[in-house]
């Protein structure tokens, strides 16, 4: 399934580059009619009914082991209640290294406490969380005698699951729910984890007509209208044919948004297993979307192309020089015979050494870099400097996003508060008012030091990396980016945090829409490596590599490349790094 989730998540990234809730917790969720269909890698496991004569400590054990299977509603699982128990196992998950931290005790006359160290959580909504330092979790049970056998008569308020991490990453995949950029015509992911099986595409519908998520509010549309529900309990699917009936009191008739509506569906509903097109009714009726017939098969029919990228290479700094490099090449200017280019060029700007942690924009036509002081930004359009301004104090490297605008974050220089400032680059740089630097709001950074800005692909998800004013307690934030209609950003949503496990963070980078690269480490080890860290979902390691400062990319996860301490720039190659020839940085378009 994840392979398929991958290939879907690619092929909709393709398409788009030019919503919250799911697991009810007021009731069980009842499995979608996927009526002739087939699922694709159906997941069953087997669970043990009660045994006769089982302890407290036997019935809760018993008890948490056998909800790993949903199969028939969790009926294996509901064996070990009494009846007027009240359990709802879709509110929440809660996952664990293995068994050996599992601990289940009787703590008195007809009470067991169950205590595990959790790794992640996973709530109602479907959202992942990883947990850091694998704080102990822990349930209290009540249990009473029924026919002369214990059974289980309360369980504790916001018990779900407790799967162990295999339990669960055979039980669960990822799922992205698509949203709308607020400036253009992308789909935005968020992502949830649900559990295979039936029922998912009715998992996926209702999560996206739960709305945005707070993280993206302001930054993502939806034109699903506000208490859209299904009209019906599931979503049908028949032949690879996904039905999706809503009951509204009022939808747009404006075609652009009813085909932003129809992209919502199909890019999130398309992805359960067995489902290649989706069609739309409105209580029974079908729901017309302009460009496409019956159903929904195509985005791009949907207004949702691919839109013309021009290829922008990467520059090579050596010393005060910039120097374009294929992208193919990058990797071979470490053979020995391979020579780095030297070739100057009249179009870009001389880097005096004062100038460090340049950036390229994504049209590649401007150049910016911080002052040495890391208190000045600086930029280039061409070989010329069209502006220099003071903002503050420890300048972080700048970046920038697909709406012309260069970002930087840093301390101001009254009291040191942690900014976040924008520079519009779209405008003429002597408009003293257009070309000034522009605070963006993001109350979530008070007592904090801003280390990394990076903008997401499609410009409208940034991802802050900040410290506390020691230098400790790192902390890795996505946030949606809020825009006037000019696109100038005004201010930054809520946050998301990810990634609590790593006590170090240096620098983070965009490989793809849903995931990110971030230099650091874990408490447990004293390498610098990247950690490839999902918005939702287990981080995993990448090789390390010994200095490194910032990071970036040429090709996804394949081609990461990093700027250490030495002056050096290395590119991944498999499980190892190599030197890219002489060089001191890469600038990477839009990075």
């Amino acid at each position: 399934m994840r392979a398929r989730y991958a290939a879907v998540a690619s092929l909709l990234a393709a398409s788009t580059l030019a919503g919250c809730g799911g697991l009810a917790t007021s009731a069980p969720i009842q499995p979608g009619l996927d009526v002739g269909s087939v699922q694709e890698n159906e997941v069953r496991v087997e669970a043990n009914p009660v045994a006769p004569g089982s302890s407290p400590s036997q019935v809760v054990a018993g008890f948490i082991r056998a909800a790993a299977a949903s199969d028939d509603q969790y009926q294996v699982a509901r064996s070990y209640l009494a009846p007027k128990a009240t359990w709802r196992p879709d509110s929440s998950v809660v996952v664990f290294r293995d068994d050996s931290v599992l601990n289940v005790r009787q703590s008195g006359e007809g009470t067991v406490e169950a205590i595990a160290r959790a790794t992640a959580t996973v709530d109602g909504s479907g959202r992942y969380q990883e947990v850091g330092g694998s704080p102990a979790q822990k349930a209290t049970f009540g249990l009473e005698r029924a026919g002369g056998e214990w059974r289980i008569s309360r369980v504790p308020d916001g018990f779900g699951t407790w799967l162990s991490e295999s339990d669960f990453n055979r039980l669960y995949d990822p799922f992205r729910i698509y949203f709308v950029s607020a400036v253009e015509r992308r789909l935005v992911p968020d992502v949830r984890w649900f559990p295979l099986g039936t029922g998912v595409a009715t998992r996926l519908a209702r999560a996206l007509l739960a709305g945005v998520p707070d993280y993206l509010r302001g930054a993502v549309r939806t034109d699903i209208p506000a208490g859209a529900r299904l009209a019906v309990d599931a979503v049908t699917i028949d032949s690879g044919l996904a039905t999706v009936d809503l009951k509204a009191a009022r939808l747009s008739s404006d075609p652009g948004s009813r085909q932003n509506l129809g992209a919502q569906f199909f890019a999130t509903v398309g992805q359960a297993p067995g489902v290649d097109r989706v069609a739309l009714q409105l209580e029974g009726a079908e729901l017309e979307v302009p460009g496409a017939d019956r159903s929904l098969d195509s985005l791009a029919a949907l207004g949702f192309g691919t839109p013309d990228v021009a290829v922008v290479k990467p520059l090579l700094r050596l010393g005060t020089r910039l120097v374009p490099v294929a992208p193919e090449r990058v990797g071979d200017l470490g053979d020995p015979g391979e020579r780095t280019p030297t070739e100057p060029s009249s179009d870009l700007p001389e880097l005096a050494t004062g100038w460090a942690y340049p950036a390229l924009s994504a049209d590649g036509r401007e150049v910016a870099a911080v002052s040495g002081d890391r208190a000045e930004l600086a930029r280039w359009r061409g070989a010329k400097q069209v502006q220099v301004v003071t903002l503050g104090s420890q300048l972080t490297r700048p970046t920038y996003d697909t709406q012309g605008m260069v970002w930087v974050g840093g301390q101001d220089a009254g009291g040191g508060a942690a900014r976040l400032w924008v520079v519009n680059a779209a405008a003429d740089p002597a408009d003293p008012t257009r070309a000034k630097p522009q605070p963006v709001a993001a109350p979530w950074l008070a007592g904090r030091t801003v280390v990394s800005v990076r903008l997401a692909p499609e410009g409208q998800r940034v991802a802050v990396m900040t410290t506390s004013r020691a230098g400790t307690d790192p902390r890795l934030d996505v946030a949606g980016v809020v825009r006037q209609a000019n696109g100038v950003p005004t201010a930054l949503s809520g946050r998301l945090t990810l990634a609590p496990s790593l006590s170090l963070m240096r620098d983070a980078v965009w490989v793809d829409d849903a995931t990110l690269a971030v230099l650091g480490r874990k408490t447990t080890s004293q390498v610098i490596r990247p950690w490839f860290v999902p918005l939702g979902g287990e981080i995993t390691a990448g090789p390390g590599v010994v200095g490194a400062q910032s990071i970036s990319t040429i090709n996804a996860e394949r081609g990461l490349v990093v700027t250490t301490d030495g002056q050096q720039v290395l590119v991944r190659a498999g499980n190892l790094w190599r030197r890219v020839g002489e060089g001191t940085d890469l600038l990477v378009a839009g990075r």
